[in-house]
């Protein structure tokens, strides 16, 4: 038996019959009520799933552009803009930065 999984229809007659042969004991009681339920549920783990999946890979693409980006700067032989240094860091100068309220602490106890 062949099932089209990118139809959602498909899915859905597919799930169904499963869950049909899974739920004929409990069927007269509580079956349909458990049965529209878990459907619900399925579908919207099915959509956040999907979801994730599309913001995962556009992070990756964005990754891989970046890098490609960057690999092609140093094949050119510039420095990428992100990490040249200021004249103060070449030195080794550090610019002094807000600490946070754990680190303020910390620096009390001393």
């Amino acid at each position: 038996m062949s099932i089209d999984f990118g139809n959602k229809e498909a899915r859905e007659g597919y799930l169904q019959s499963k869950l049909d042969d899974l739920l004929d004991g409990i069927n007269s009681s509580y079956g349909q009520a458990l049965l529209d339920e878990l459907m619900s549920r399925l579908e919207a783990t099915v959509e956040d799933f999907n979801k994730e999946v599309d913001e995962l890979m556009g992070s990756l693409k964005k990754s891989s552009e970046e890098k490609e980006k960057l690999i092609q700067q140093i094949k050119a032989g510039e420095m990428p803009s992100a990490e040249k240094a200021s004249p103060d860091q070449e030195q080794g100068v550090e610019e002094p930065r807000d600490l946070s309220e754990w680190e303020k602490r910390l620096e009390g106890i001393r």
